[in-house]
């Protein structure tokens, strides 16, 4: 029996092609297209500010180091890392600060100490006006600062850009849902 090898090539290369196709369709269906409103998570409360963590994200509190709080951490700031399972995986992920300004504290903009500073668009997310701007940080990385403003409080979240191999922007699906959830509980 003789078979015909160059119509099994070209099955072949269908085949290899249709599943290249459905693997890139799988892929996009989990990145930036994603609806944020549907993202779920479980909400870290700091004592003044509390976020959801996505699922596959993690929230720790951030150490009272000055000693300035009752307790031992930090009741206006939260840690969320991207694919951590503990409290080292904080220098080698993907991580988003959040800290909140109440009426007593005075923020300052850190903008002005950067050079290459360049603002970001605002945009409208949960329950604030975010600003803010993007710099390098790093050979391959930018820090990417946002803030909120509303009343006489004041909300920053920032994050670099890349870390390790993974990547982070404002249009990522976690990153908005995050923002959107974000709220002052003191």
């Amino acid at each position: 029996m003789r078979v015909n090898v160059w119509r099994t090539k070209k099955l072949a290369l269908v085949l290899v092609g249709l599943l290249m196709l459905s693997l890139c369709t799988a892929c996009g269906a989990k990145g930036k297209n994603q609806d944020p409103t549907k993202i779920t998570g479980e909400v870290f409360d700091a004592g003044n500010v509390s976020a959801m963590a996505p699922k596959g994200w993690k929230a720790f509190p951030v150490s009272d180091v000055f000693d300035a709080y009752e307790g031992d951490n930090n009741p206006n700031s939260i840690y969320l890392c991207k694919g951590a399972k503990n409290e080292f995986d904080l220098f080698s992920k993907p991580l988003v600060t959040i800290t909140y300004y109440g009426p007593d504290t005075i923020y300052y903009s850190a903008k002005s100490l950067f050079e290459d500073a360049k603002d970001i668009e605002g945009f409208t997310l949960g329950d604030y006006d975010w600003t803010g701007y993007e710099y390098a940080s790093f050979e391959d990385a930018n820090t990417i600062m946002v803030e909120a403003v509303k009343d006489d409080i004041t909300i920053t979240a920032c994050f670099l850009t890349k870390t390790g191999n993974q990547t982070l922007s404002l249009e990522d699906p976690d990153i908005q849902a995050i923002l959107a959830n974000i709220k002052v509980t003191e």
